[in-house]
C-alpha cells in the first residue's frame, strides 16, 4: 500500500512540475473574488439604512457598534456605525438580518494592520467619502446650467 501511494503522489508531482505554471503577480494583478466572498469591511449604504439595529443585534460577537437618535418626524437616524473587524467572525449574519440590504461586504481582502485599533472601521465615514463621488456629477451639472443661464 505504501509503495502504490508513493508512486501515485510522485506521478502527480511530476505532472505539475512539467505542466503550465499558474502564478499571479500579486501587487499588479489580483485574483478575482467570488460573489459569495465574506471578508473585508462592511460597505454601508446610508440611503437604504433605516437604523433599525438588527445587524448589531444579530452579531454573535457584538462586532457592530452603532448608535441612533430620533430625528425630525420622529424617525431614527444613524449617528455612528463602526465595524470592529478584529472581533468579526465574518459569519454573514448581519447582512442576512438587514431588511433593506443596506450593508454588504466590500470585496477587499487586503485588510491587514499593524495596530489592533486600526482594525475598527468607521462605516459612516467610508460611506460619506464614497457618496460625494456619486453625487458630484449632478451637482456640477446643475451648477453648469445656472452659469450657462446667466
Amino acid at each position: 500500500m505504501q509503495g502504490k501511494g508513493l508512486l501515485t503522489g510522485m506521478g502527480i508531482t511530476f505532472k505539475r512540475l512539467m505542466g503550465k505554471k499558474v502564478t499571479v503577480q500579486y501587487p499588479e494583478k489580483k485574483l478575482p473574488v467570488s460573489p459569495r466572498f465574506r471578508g473585508g469591511a462592511l460597505d454601508l449604504d446610508l440611503d437604504k439604512c433605516i437604523a433599525c439595529g438588527l445587524c448589531a443585534m444579530s452579531c454573535p460577537n457584538q462586532a457592530i457598534d452603532l448608535s441612533t437618535e430620533m430625528g425630525e418626524n420622529k424617525k431614527k437616524r444613524l449617528t455612528s456605525y463602526k465595524h470592529l473587524s478584529g472581533r468579526c467572525l465574518y459569519c454573514d449574519l448581519c447582512i442576512e438580518a438587514c431588511p433593506t440590504k443596506a450593508i454588504l461586504w466590500d470585496k477587499n481582502y487586503e485588510n491587514s494592520q499593524y495596530r489592533r485599533e486600526r482594525l475598527d472601521v468607521d462605516c459612516m465615514e467610508r460611506a460619506r467619502r464614497k457618496r460625494p463621488a456619486r453625487q458630484a456629477e449632478p451637482q456640477t451639472g446643475s451648477a453648469g446650467q445656472t452659469e450657462g443661464g446667466e
